[in-house]
């Protein structure tokens, strides 16, 4: 069970710039076995992006999404001068219940591409 504002995962990967991230979406789209598993963050007002696309055994990356329903949010932490995020529950959910949060992509040509990001 988690308690709301208790944390919940852990969203791992390589903190990169947002122009490395473009540059690395455009290779990942070329091979459709690869996925891509990025999310884009503004914290201090500095735009960030963890690149979670290599598989570690870490589930945060796994964590489906939810514009509609999400039961998490995400949220900065700092480790040193590193932003780190993770999943935060949202309110009390029981074992067995799906974890969601919502990517917060809103771009009109992510949602005409991917039409589940509305839900």
């Amino acid at each position: 069970d988690f308690s709301k504002g208790e944390f919940v995962v852990q969203y791992v990967g390589v903190l990169i710039d947002s122009e490395t991230a473009k540059d690395l979406e455009t290779k990942y789209s070329m091979d459709s076995s690869t996925g891509c598993y990025m999310y884009y963050f503004k914290h201090k007002g500095v735009q960030h992006c963890i690149d979670a696309t290599s598989e570690t055994g870490r589930f945060g990356r796994l964590v489906n999404h939810s514009r509609v329903s999400p039961n998490c949010v995400t949220k900065v932490f700092m480790l040193g001068n590193t932003p780190k995020l993770i999943l935060v529950a949202k309110l009390d959910m029981v074992a067995g219940t799906e974890v969601l949060y919502d990517y917060g992509d809103k771009n009109k040509e992510s949602v005409k591409a991917h039409p589940w990001l509305c839900l």
